[in-house]
């Protein structure tokens, strides 16, 4: 398959290796990469509006399994760096890809490389990239100013960033969730929290990076709202209650909820039977660029 001059094909292609990497995924990676895969419509739309490409150098701090650092490098002529703490995970976004590169899902002219390293210390000299991207990291750090100056250093004088997070102020469901879900979803942000993150970051990641010496401009809301109406085998119901699982050990040792009410509220949450629902989320992401 040529896919040289047809990024939705390459795009296609990265589809097709991250859900082979699903199915045998253990459980607390398993939601991830289905989340991955789930994400990718608003995900892409954002990439194609900023300025990409050109051959210039590109960080995603935070990558993950490298699902952007990906879509970088196969949307336009881009080096791009992935760079994410979590070694496991960074094991398994190489076999992705090293299988990739080998099929021609990168651009022609693109290279794609993985790192590991922490926000905080970023394992760069300062002006190192043209662009940096980071996609729902800050909502987990207990210092995002801190990752917001190391951004500043690591980008060239003009460069730009886009940070993207969740502000779960911006959420709406009708009708609204059952109780054993509102349980859990806040003693998932409770969870988060007491780690020194923030769900609601969103509001926030302005005034960070205009304190770390970046112009944000344009600041954009990515609005997604579904009518839903659930099926069996839910795919969404699924990864939710696959999420909460994964969380588990984290809500109950930090005393969020005792083991009986977790396992009570998601045994209630996994046999309800749902019916349609209207949901709106929102995101935020600002693009920023460095001050002289």
């Amino acid at each position: 398959m040529s896919t040289a001059d047809a990024p939705d094909l390459r795009w296609e292609a990265i589809d097709r290796l991250y859900a082979a990497q699903a199915q045998g995924a253990p459980p607390d990676r398993r939601w991830l990469l289905v989340q991955t895969l789930a994400s990718v419509g608003p995900r892409r739309a954002l990439l194609r509006s900023l300025p990409l490409g050109g051959g210039g150098r590109v960080l995603d701090m935070g990558c993950g399994f490298a699902a952007s650092t990906l879509e970088i490098s196969a949307l336009a002529a881009t080096t791009v760096v992935g760079v994410d703490l979590d070694r496991p995970v960074l094991g398994q976004a190489q076999a992705v890809l090293v299988e990739a590169s080998a099929t021609g899902v990168v651009h022609p002219t693109s290279s794609a490389h993985l790192a590991a390293g922490d926000a905080y210390r970023l394992p760069f000299p300062d002006g190192s990239f043209n662009a940096v991207f980071s996609r729902f990291v800050f909502q987990h750090l207990s210092d995002p100013a801190r990752a917001a100056a190391e951004i500043h250093r690591v980008l060239a004088p003009g460069g730009w960033a886009c940070v993207v997070d969740v502000d779960d102020g911006l959420s709406i469901s009708e009708p609204p969730p059952s109780s054993a879900f509102e349980r859990l979803a806040g003693a998932l942000r409770a969870s988060q929290a007491a780690a020194g993150g923030d769900r609601r970051i969103g509001r926030r990641l302005a005034a960070l990076l205009d304190q770390a010496g970046l112009t944000p401009n344009p600041i954009l809301v990515l609005p997604q709202a579904a009518y839903h109406v659930p099926e069996p085998g839910d795919v969404e119901r699924a990864l939710m209650l696959e999420r909460l699982r994964a969380a588990r050990e984290g809500i109950v040792g930090g005393e969020h909820l005792t083991a009986t009410e977790f396992d009570r509220d998601l045994a209630a949450l996994a046999s309800e039977q749902p019916g349609p629902t209207c949901e709106i989320e929102a995101h935020l992401a600002v693009v920023a660029t460095k001050r002289s």
